[in-house]
């Protein structure tokens, strides 16, 4: 089943930890254990970021972030979020109350619903469409017809968005917003600073 790419969960987790303050990692060994991924993996992985200055690997520095915008831009523009997609629907419920009962069957919640729960208020744009990380039984949402009510999509979860909470980190949800069509998610992207979407400011802490 389609899900997100090992290359991207790398650098999901590396922005991840960027914004956290930590931007240096010992190795490529040490961040392929820390993810349970190959290490030939993992290399192929950070050759693109390395090759446009986002990221810098040295044998006394190790791998360190050097751009963490740049390496979400990356981020973003190699998402395709429709192509995780397993099934889509509509609803006669609103967003919001989608979005709760998703949370509360055990879905990891994504999107603009995920932008939502890390700024804890919304003052962005409303929005009809939820994105939702988990394979659920739907049947109890009332159907909407068509291009009415709220449009669900349900994407496969790679095996590592687990690590992050309910929620999927602000950086992937950044990039599935970017990945989607419409003028609501084209608001949220314009609205969400990529500077303090990866904490660009935050201090660093080099491993």
């Amino acid at each position: 089943m389609p899900m997100m790419s090992k290359r991207e969960v790398i650098w999901r987790h590396l922005l991840v930890g960027a914004r956290e303050g930590r931007r240096g990692w010992p190795s490529v060994t040490a961040l392929a254990e820390e993810l349970g991924i190959a290490i030939s993996t993992t290399h192929r992985s950070l050759a693109h970021p390395l090759e446009i200055g986002a990221l810098d690997l040295s044998p006394l520095g190790g791998l360190r972030v050097l751009d963490p915008v740049r390496l979400l831009a990356l981020f973003a523009a190699h998402r395709h979020v429709q192509r995780d997609l397993v099934s889509k629907s509509w609803a006669a419920m609103a967003a919001t109350e989608i979005e709760a009962a998703a949370v509360l069957a055990g879905a990891t919640l994504g999107g603009f619903g995920a932008v939502v729960a890390h700024l804890g208020v919304n003052r962005i744009a409303d929005y009809s469409r939820v994105l939702i990380y988990g394979r659920l039984d739907l049947s109890f949402l009332p159907k909407a017809p068509e291009g009415d009510g709220t449009e669900v999509w349900v994407a496969e979860p790679d095996p590592w968005l687990r690590l992050y909470g309910p929620v999927t980190p602000l950086v992937q949800a950044w990039a599935d917003l970017f990945s989607m069509p419409g003028w609501q998610a084209a608001r949220f992207v314009e609205a969400l600073d990529p500077r303090e979407v990866t904490g660009i400011d935050q201090p660093v802490l080099l491993v």
